[in-house]
């Protein structure tokens, strides 16, 4: 007599309502769905996709089959049929557990008390749905005969029985659940570990950040996380997924930690503590990514120097504003490159670098292309994940575009700059849903808070006052409590533009900024009364700060 087989099949769908795409969404720098088939099978048990043939799932089998996991395809809204194929090789007598794709948490050591607990069972069946017994809601799975699977598939025509599976099965068997012990003394049944909506996503994420070996951690370690990260939690700013990324709204701005940035400056450079409470802050409240570059005086030390390992911020840098100076030959060029990323991943403690961009657009092209030719070769070897530019023209960005390697573009955008509005630059924009955008100078530097026109660098002191007047006007007429919040909430209207980068030199401001951040973005209707009270066009030697007179 043969020994009793067991499979794991975890059932996968791109079309999800709440959160669409959400097994392809990265976790640990894996797809949801990629992580959650290798912890299955992390101790040896057969596992296998089930997915659909619809063409909404095409994606999904091309990236389980670029990581080699196995799946099969069937009908999009009978996955017991699904079940029934992936099993088709199975005896009656042997197992199959039943797993989503949307829970990581579930792997070996949770399979097996799965299995033990069906074949413990007079039916053959055994489930177990988490939420209770202090275990967190979505740590939950299935294992049964396959034979109860191929009687519910002759017997049940019911569709609501056939997209669930076992609702046929539970009927005939009742419910049988496994004896699954507590994480400690925890009771964690009011925590969530499936992924269902963007803010599940977004608590997982950030548990799981900095996990060593996200296939090998235990069940167990993954609750404690989830637990310790719902201690520290804090009500999220904004965010939604661009370009496959989680992308909050408020992008953190390093320069202040570095160096005394900012027309509108009083604070200077933040201490180690209140740069810690600021970090602190920003994690808490679920910013996902933090802007910094070589040329920020020491910021990248600053920031490898206070965060942990387990941050869950991603970092965004930018090459040295001189590694072009000279003029260099390619070769050198190219040297220089290598030691700046290497420099910034040693200052960042980091093993690897989300995003690098170029601090200067002319970087781009010059030294025959060596730069961004580098930029390509070191993200190739996995150093760097997505590569850019830092730009101040909207002609640049309509360039940076056409490249396909562009993964992140940040650009100048404020309640005064309507460049970037124009038709043929938006309609660039919409052609490369791939490409992240990240605006700053939502207060170009903090001057647009700054009510005194003399004080602004113009020499049209008419103008400066008709800007302020302007700004003062939309602020009444749409009930916004002040200038920032005007201007935060007009940049955060914009549906193209992924992230607003905005500084913060104490955790006081920091946390102002999140409140602000937490209200309502203007509508369209109320962005185009916000701008109605203000000059345009204006020139660019003031709404670029490379161009103000030094003082």
């Amino acid at each position: 007599m043969s020994a009793r087989r067991s499979r794991v099949v975890l059932q996968a769908r791109t079309s999800s309502n709440r959160l669409p795409g959400k097994v392809l969404l990265p976790l640990c720098c894996l797809p949801i769905v990629v992580l959650a088939a290798r912890r299955a099978a992390r101790d040896g048990i057969e596992t296998i996709i089930a997915t659909s043939d619809d063409a909404s799932d095409d994606r999904l089998a091309q990236t389980l089959k670029a990581h080699d996991v196995r799946h099969l395809r069937g009908p999009l809204d009978d996955v017991l049929a699904r079940f029934i194929a992936a099993t088709a090789d199975l005896d009656d007598d042997d197992i199959c557990v039943r797993l989503t794709s949307d829970n990581v948490f579930s792997d070996g050591d949770f399979i097996r008390r799965l299995m033990e607990a069906s074949e413990q069972s007079a039916a053959g069946y055994a489930g177990f749905s988490g939420g209770s017994d202090g275990l967190p809601y979505g740590l939950s799975g299935e294992a049964m005969r396959v034979s109860l699977l191929r009687q519910a598939d002759r017997t049940t025509r019911d569709s609501h029985d056939r997209e669930h599976v076992t609702p046929w099965i539970i009927r005939r068997c009742g419910r049988h659940a496994p004896s699954i012990p507590r994480v400690g003394e925890l009771d964690l049944s009011h925590l969530r570990c499936t992924i269902d909506t963007l803010d599940d996503y977004r608590n997982v994420t950030a548990a799981l950040s900095g996990l060593a070996d996200p296939v090998a951690a235990p069940w167990q370690e993954l609750c404690r996380r989830l637990a310790r990260w719902s201690e520290r939690a804090q009500p999220f700013v904004p965010a939604r997924i661009a370009a496959g990324e989680l992308q909050a709204s408020l992008v953190l701005g390093g320069a202040q930690f570095g160096m005394a940035y900012g027309i509108a400056n009083r604070a200077g450079k933040p201490s180690d503590e209140e740069l810690h409470a600021i970090l602190d802050l920003a994690e808490r409240h679920g910013v996902t990514h933090l802007d910094t570059a070589a040329g920020y005086g020491d910021s990248e030390h600053r920031i490898g120097s206070a965060l942990t390992p387990a941050s869950p911020l991603s970092i965004v840098t930018k090459l040295p504003p001189n590694v072009l100076d000279g003029q260099p030959p390619a070769h050198e060029a190219a040297q220089r490159v290598h030691v700046a990323v290497d420099r910034s991943l040693w200052l960042l403690e980091r093993p690897r670098l989300e995003a690098v961009l170029l601090h200067r657009f002319e970087h781009y092209q010059g030294s025959g292309g060596a730069v961004w030719q580098t930029l390509l070769s070191l993200k190739a070897e996995g150093k760097i994940g997505r590569i850019g530019a830092s730009i101040y023209r909207p002609e640049d960005l309509s360039v940076l575009l056409q490249d396909p390697e562009v993964g992140l573009v940040q650009i100048p955008f404020n309640i005064l700059d309507r460049r970037w509005l124009e038709p043929e630059i938006q309609h660039a924009i919409a052609a490369r849903p791939d490409v992240i955008l990240h605006g700053r100078s939502a207060l170009l530097q903090g001057l647009l808070t700054i009510e005194d026109a003399y004080q602004w660098p113009t020499a049209d002191v008419d103008l400066a006052g008709r800007c302020i007047t302007g700004m003062k006007t939309a602020v009444a007429a749409l009930g916004r409590e002040s200038v920032a919040d005007l201007c935060f909430a007009y940049a955060r209207a914009q549906p193209w533009l992924a992230g607003v980068v905005v500084g913060a030199e104490t955790a006081a401001q920091m946390a102002e900024n999140i409140r602000l951040f937490r209200t309502p973005a203007l509508t369209s209707d109320e962005a185009a009364v916000a701008v109605s009270s203000l000059p345009y066009p204006l020139p660019e030697e003031l709404l670029n700060p490379a161009l103000w007179p030094r003082r």
